[in-house]
């Protein structure tokens, strides 16, 4: 019985480690005239470093942000002065949906890091 309590803890831990690793890569949303793009790479302590960045006419932004993911979901925040902009992405079935909080400061108030983005290959 142990041993069978053993292969199964390291099912679930392979399985954690893979659905993590799953965030890594680069993503890209929106159109010609608004693009978004995201990097996501894994650090050595398990976190992660995401680059956002969005441009349309009139408008730029990019933040570098840094998170731990839980699941299927990856929460990353980063500072200017005294705001915290935190994005919060979600694995979908194409790519990862980023929802952002405070994140004005990093973008003009016409474009945004929110959207749907698909897994670039």
């Amino acid at each position: 019985m142990r041993k069978g309590l053993r292969l199964a803890a390291f099912g679930a831990a392979l399985f954690a480690a893979g659905a993590a690793a799953a965030f890594e890569g680069r993503y890209v949303a929106g159109s010609k005239a608004y693009s978004q793009e995201l990097r996501i790479t894994k650090r050595a302590d398990g976190r992660f470093d995401v680059t956002a960045d969005v441009a349309t006419r009139g408008c730029a932004g990019e933040v570098e942000a840094a998170g731990a993911s839980e699941g299927d979901t990856l929460r990353a925040e980063a500072k200017f002065e005294n705001e915290t902009c935190a994005l919060t992405l979600r694995r979908t079935r194409k790519g990862v949906s980023v929802e952002e909080d405070h994140c004005l400061p990093f973008h003009g108030a016409a474009c945004e890091f929110s959207g749907d983005y698909r897994k670039k290959r």
